[in-house]
């Protein structure tokens, strides 16, 4: 990802306000984050069972999953990943001009952050990612004197080793197997009691399939985004200018044509070489840095759309409580918390049910923010950072 040169300052300084542009990027990834999660759920309590996902949904909207697979899936966590690098580099300028240690700070967040994701994951959602980031923060926190051309660099040879790393794939179904899963569909599809023995039992175990599927390409992708914030990319208009038409142009280019043709294979048209799966995952970061060109782009040098970007702003600023929301939702409607619709429903209604709660989190997060300093999770974890009870309500 192109980035200016090695002679600005190792960290930019931190802006006196929020970055709008990074909360408009946070609530841009809850929404891809969500679609994608809502079908890995529904086809993950299905596993191994009788009725076929593809064949129930080739009549019903077959190609919702295509376009999922062509343009979201492997890229919004990415994303998340990336933000989350970037954010880091915030902290660390916030602690530096605060006169505090830094790494304290951030020890104390990353521990805010494994519990609340432990919560998470054994209560609501198998596919729990701040546990994830809590544990590779660690690993940011003696990264964080890296010059960012170095950590740029090592975050990219990290994602491209994950992609192509032999054995990966094998060792994910020893993994599967070794943890012995019981039958994830009748433990997720009964009744409330089933549902959450499963989550507690299955969700801890669960979380080491995460580590191991998504841990290195996370950690690269965590690299640059602190390499990025270091730069001062989304909140410095000089940086935004150099790369943000060139990132746009290398990701459509590239990235559009092998997503075409993992659309056809989706919807079964043609039949993609064994290797295109590596080859998307490849240039999956490319899409997502083209998404980030795209939407910086949109917002400085579109204001009637900016407007609209806007919107995702509030539900951005409260990124960890909507995350956490959706799974609830998701659970109360597919598992055996509520409805019990996975399987259930074709494609197409769940795309709609989808749209939905993210339009209802869009609504909820701005009144929340009217009201209130922080959400409920943002809270928490400030107060663990810094070790003091932030204010809830704004003042009048």
């Amino acid at each position: 990802m192109p980035v200016s040169p090695d002679s600005v300052p190792p960290i930019a300084a931190a802006p006196a306000t929020r970055i709008a542009e990074v909360d408009i990027l946070r609530g841009f990834a809850l929404f891809g984050i969500l679609l994608v999660n809502v079908f890995v759920a529904t086809q993950l309590w299905d596993f191994g069972n009788a009725r076929d996902y593809v064949e129930f949904s080739r009549d019903s909207g077959h190609w919702i999953p295509a376009v999922l697979d062509a343009l979201f899936s492997g890229r919004f966590y990415l994303l998340f990943a990336f933000l989350f690098g970037y954010s880091f580099t915030l902290q660390i300028a916030a602690a530096q001009q605060a006169g505090v240690s830094e790494g304290a700070r951030l020890l104390r967040r990353c521990a805010a952050l494994l519990a609340i994701g432990f919560a998470h994951v054994s209560l609501l959602w198998l596919g729990d990612i701040l546990t994830l980031y809590a544990v590779l923060g660690l690993i940011l926190i003696g990264c964080r004197h890296l010059r960012p051309r170095t950590a740029r660099i090592t975050g990219t040879v990290l994602y491209v080793a994950s992609v192509l790393m032999p054995g990966m794939d094998t060792a994910f179904y020893e993994v599967w197997d070794f943890l012995d899963f019981p039958s994830l569909h009748e433990d997720f599809t009964h009744s409330f009691t089933d549902t959450l023995h499963a989550q507690v039992t299955v969700g801890p175990k669960f979380a080491l399939l995460n580590w191991l599927g998504q841990g290195l390409p996370s950690l690269g992708l965590l690299l640059i985004g602190m390499a990025a914030g270091k730069r001062g990319l989304l909140h410095r208009p000089d940086t935004l200018y150099q790369w943000a038409p060139r990132t746009l142009r290398i990701g459509l280019v590239v990235g559009l044509p092998i997503s075409a043709v993992t659309f056809a294979d989706t919807m079964r048209w043609i039949d993609e070489p064994e290797v295109w799966p590596e080859l998307q995952a490849l240039t999956n970061p490319l899409m997502t840095f083209a998404y980030v060109a795209a939407v910086m782009q949109l917002a400085a040098y579109a204001p009637h759309l900016r407007r609209y970007l806007e919107w995702l702003a509030p539900a951005g600023r409260m990124a960890a409580t909507n995350y956490i929301a959706q799974s609830a939702v998701l659970m109360a409607l597919y598992s055996g918390y509520g409805l019990r619709l996975a399987d259930q429903v074709p494609p197409t209604t769940m795309a709609a049910l989808a749209l939905l709660t993210f339009a209802a989190q869009l609504r909820l997060s701005s009144w929340w923010l009217q009201r209130y300093q922080y959400g409920p999770v943002e809270w928490a974890v400030r107060a663990a950072t810094y070790l003091s009870i932030p204010p809830w309500r704004k003042p009048r």
